[in-house]
Protein backbone atom coordinates (compact mmCIF):
# COMPACT_ATOMS: atom_id res chain seq x y z
CA UNK A 1 0.00 0.00 0.00
CA UNK A 2 1.23 3.46 -0.68
CA UNK A 3 0.99 6.78 1.71
CA UNK A 4 -1.92 7.99 0.07
CA UNK A 5 -4.30 4.48 0.36
CA UNK A 6 -2.60 4.57 3.84
CA UNK A 7 -3.97 8.78 4.80
CA UNK A 8 -7.33 7.56 2.89
CA UNK A 9 -7.75 4.48 5.07
CA UNK A 10 -6.57 6.32 8.37
CA UNK A 11 -9.03 9.00 6.95
CA UNK A 12 -12.27 6.76 6.78
CA UNK A 13 -11.40 5.58 10.14
CA UNK A 14 -11.41 8.86 11.57
CA UNK A 15 -14.77 9.58 9.66
CA UNK A 16 -16.38 6.56 11.02
CA UNK A 17 -15.13 7.02 14.30
CA UNK A 18 -16.59 10.48 14.27
CA UNK A 19 -19.79 9.12 12.50
CA UNK A 20 -20.19 6.34 15.90
CA UNK A 21 -19.76 9.20 18.47
CA UNK A 22 -22.59 11.52 16.44
CA UNK A 23 -24.58 8.68 16.52
CA UNK A 24 -24.19 8.30 20.24
CA UNK A 25 -24.84 11.86 20.78
CA UNK A 26 -27.79 12.35 18.60
CA UNK A 27 -29.22 8.96 20.19
CA UNK A 28 -28.74 11.13 23.91
CA UNK A 29 -30.20 14.15 22.34
CA UNK A 30 -32.78 11.91 20.57
CA UNK A 31 -33.83 10.47 23.92
CA UNK A 32 -34.25 13.47 26.29
CA UNK A 33 -36.31 15.32 23.48
CA UNK A 34 -38.29 11.77 23.36
CA UNK A 35 -38.32 12.39 26.98
CA UNK A 36 -39.13 16.43 27.06
CA UNK A 37 -41.91 15.51 24.41
CA UNK A 38 -43.65 13.06 26.31
CA UNK A 39 -43.48 14.92 29.72
CA UNK A 40 -44.70 17.65 27.71
CA UNK A 41 -47.50 15.74 26.44
CA UNK A 42 -48.07 14.12 29.47
CA UNK A 43 -49.10 17.81 31.30
CA UNK A 44 -51.27 18.80 28.50
CA UNK A 45 -53.34 15.67 28.83
CA UNK A 46 -53.36 16.26 32.90
CA UNK A 47 -54.88 19.93 32.31
CA UNK A 48 -57.28 18.99 29.38
CA UNK A 49 -58.30 16.54 31.50
CA UNK A 50 -58.94 18.49 34.39
CA UNK A 51 -60.56 21.17 32.24
CA UNK A 52 -63.16 18.49 31.30
CA UNK A 53 -63.75 17.27 34.67
CA UNK A 54 -64.39 20.92 36.23
CA UNK A 55 -66.23 21.40 32.94
CA UNK A 56 -68.49 18.65 33.69
CA UNK A 57 -68.85 19.80 37.59
CA UNK A 58 -70.27 22.98 36.21
CA UNK A 59 -72.56 21.28 33.87
CA UNK A 60 -74.11 19.22 36.57
CA UNK A 61 -74.42 21.90 39.03
CA UNK A 62 -76.30 23.92 36.56
CA UNK A 63 -78.58 21.36 35.93
CA UNK A 64 -79.19 20.54 39.29
CA UNK A 65 -79.69 23.66 40.08
CA UNK A 66 -82.37 24.08 37.06
CA UNK A 67 -83.88 20.99 38.11
CA UNK A 68 -84.49 22.77 41.82
CA UNK A 69 -85.39 25.69 39.86
CA UNK A 70 -87.94 23.78 37.83
CA UNK A 71 -89.81 21.86 40.83
CA UNK A 72 -89.57 25.07 42.86
CA UNK A 73 -91.32 26.81 39.86
CA UNK A 74 -93.93 24.03 39.68
CA UNK A 75 -94.35 24.06 43.21
CA UNK A 76 -95.23 27.70 43.46
CA UNK A 77 -97.20 27.18 40.47
CA UNK A 78 -99.58 24.30 42.06
CA UNK A 79 -99.93 26.37 45.29
CA UNK A 80 -100.98 29.68 43.19
CA UNK A 81 -103.58 27.54 41.16
CA UNK A 82 -104.68 25.82 44.24
CA UNK A 83 -105.51 29.61 45.78
CA UNK A 84 -107.28 30.60 42.71
CA UNK A 85 -109.23 27.57 42.74
CA UNK A 86 -109.99 28.11 46.54
CA UNK A 87 -111.39 31.91 45.91
CA UNK A 88 -113.53 31.04 42.88
CA UNK A 89 -115.18 28.11 44.52
CA UNK A 90 -115.96 30.75 48.03
CA UNK A 91 -117.21 33.37 45.26
CA UNK A 92 -118.16 32.29 41.67
CA UNK A 93 -119.98 35.49 40.98
CA UNK A 94 -116.80 37.76 41.21
CA UNK A 95 -114.58 35.06 39.27
CA UNK A 96 -116.85 35.37 36.24
CA UNK A 97 -117.54 39.20 36.68
CA UNK A 98 -113.43 39.97 36.94
CA UNK A 99 -113.55 37.39 33.52
CA UNK A 100 -115.92 39.32 31.96
CA UNK A 101 -114.00 42.67 32.39
CA UNK A 102 -110.84 41.23 31.36
CA UNK A 103 -112.34 40.23 27.89
CA UNK A 104 -113.75 43.68 27.93
CA UNK A 105 -110.96 44.96 27.90
CA UNK A 106 -108.35 43.09 26.32
CA UNK A 107 -111.13 43.43 23.16
CA UNK A 108 -111.32 46.85 23.16
CA UNK A 109 -107.54 47.15 23.45
CA UNK A 110 -107.18 44.89 20.38
CA UNK A 111 -109.79 47.02 18.47
CA UNK A 112 -107.61 50.39 19.62
CA UNK A 113 -104.77 48.63 18.17
CA UNK A 114 -106.46 47.79 14.77
CA UNK A 115 -108.06 51.89 14.11
CA UNK A 116 -106.55 54.08 11.49
CA UNK A 117 -104.34 57.14 13.53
Amino acid sequence: MDNQTKENAGDILKIDEALGLLNRELKGSSDEINRLISEKYSNLKEIISGATHRGKETIEKTRQTLEAAVAKGEEKTKEIGTEIDRSVRSNPWLAVGIAAVSGFLLCYIIEAGKRPK
